[in-house]
């Protein structure tokens, strides 16, 4: 009897045997919850690519639209539960016109085009404004043809993109010169082509903006100088969307602001990377970047410098015929505040 409750009775052995085949399995279920567990805490909607809305962004490609290019690379947008497709364009004039075409959910602009389009149409508005700059266009010019300041252009080819910043800083560099339009020849150009046009001595002079002025200054190396301008016009770069798309997604536009937020951020405590990301996209020498990157602020805003500047450009577009309509629009009607109210009301100070 005695034997065979021996023989019943596990050995120490088989008790240590036990013990290990139980503790990996045991292990492992612990490691799967807490790995479960970090992973339903820590994961957003924004984290998972099935999730994220899909939204296309028109982008004039520009060092204003630094910060969509950061947000993208960085991963804000996504982080903000965006698949945000970037599509391309050589002016804001160009890419608002896709967004009237419908080919993109929302695109940038400087104040040309929304001042110009204000005229022609209401279904339209702005939300945020995420940069500015006083020397984003500038006057480039054939040093070899004998030109060495502003009052040089009196009887010379200037090209300009007609209906974008670039006609209208035009006008205000003619003016702070003393110089008229008609005593200088405009030549319509597209942004693009305007260093290669300069290059091949079609024209004496660009009013163009960056990395087209940087490319100019390239091709043409010590044949180029850039004419003195002072601090004459301020461009602004807006985020523009059609109403009927803002009413319907109001939540996407806050989730936009917040990732731009997030890049300009990154842009003030990661200058160098900021650059180094700038300067792959642009395709350009990081020595002409960083040259020019203080010529640039980022940062979320809807002031009320923004109405003043439209109506100035309004009344210069209807003294100039470049519009067909004689009232100068209520350009509050053209500015929606309530997705950066939501997001950085601090930034609004807009008089309503």
């Amino acid at each position: 009897m005695k034997e065979e409750n021996k023989k019943e009775r596990p050995t120490k052995q088989a008790k240590e045997k036990k013990k290990f085949l139980v503790w990996p399995k045991a292990v492992s279920i612990v490691l799967i919850l807490v790995v479960g567990t970090y992973f339903l805490i820590s994961c957003n909607p924004g984290e998972s690519p099935e999730s994220r809305e899909k939204i296309s962004l028109g982008v004039s490609k520009s060092f204003l639209s630094i910060p969509v290019y950061i947000a993208k690379e960085q991963g804000f947008f996504a982080k903000e539960g965006l698949d945000i497709t970037i599509k391309e364009y050589s002016s804001g004039k160009l890419a608002t016109k896709g967004l009237f075409a419908g080919e993109v959910d929302i695109s940038t602009a400087a104040d040309m085009p929304v001042v110009i389009n204000s005229f022609k149409r209401e279904d339209f508005h702005i939300f945020a404004t995420f940069a500015h700059s006083y020397h984003m266009v500038k006057m480039i010019a054939r040093k070899d043809n004998g030109i060495k300041e502003g009052a040089d252009l009196k009887g010379r080819k200037v090209a300009v993109n007609m209906g974008t910043s670039s006609h209208f800083f035009l006008a205000a560099f003619l003016l702070h010169n003393e110089l008229s339009p008609s005593e200088i020849e405009m030549v319509n150009t597209k942004t693009v082509n305007m260093p290669a046009a300069l290059n091949n001595n079609e024209v004496d002079a660009i009013s163009v903006w960056q990395p087209h002025i940087q490319a100019a200054k390239k091709l043409l190396q010590d044949k180029a100088i850039e004419l003195p301008s002072s601090e004459i016009y301020r461009t602004t770069f807006n985020l523009v969307v059609m109403k009927s798309f803002s009413e319907g997604h109001p939540e996407i536009l806050k989730r936009i602001l917040r990732a731009l937020d997030r890049a300009v951020v990154f842009i003030k405590t990661n200058r160098d990377k900021s650059q180094n990301i700038i300067a792959q996209s642009f395709k350009l020498d990081k020595d002409g970047v960083n040259a020019v990157w203080d010529d640039f602020k980022f940062g979320l805003s809807l002031d009320q410098t923004l109405l003043v500047t439209w109506d100035e450009m309004a009344r210069w577009a209807i003294k100039n015929k470049r519009v067909d309509k004689n009232n100068i629009p209520n350009y509050l009607d053209f500015i929606n505040v309530d997705m950066l109210e939501a997001v950085k009301p601090e930034t609004i100070t807009i008089i309503r």
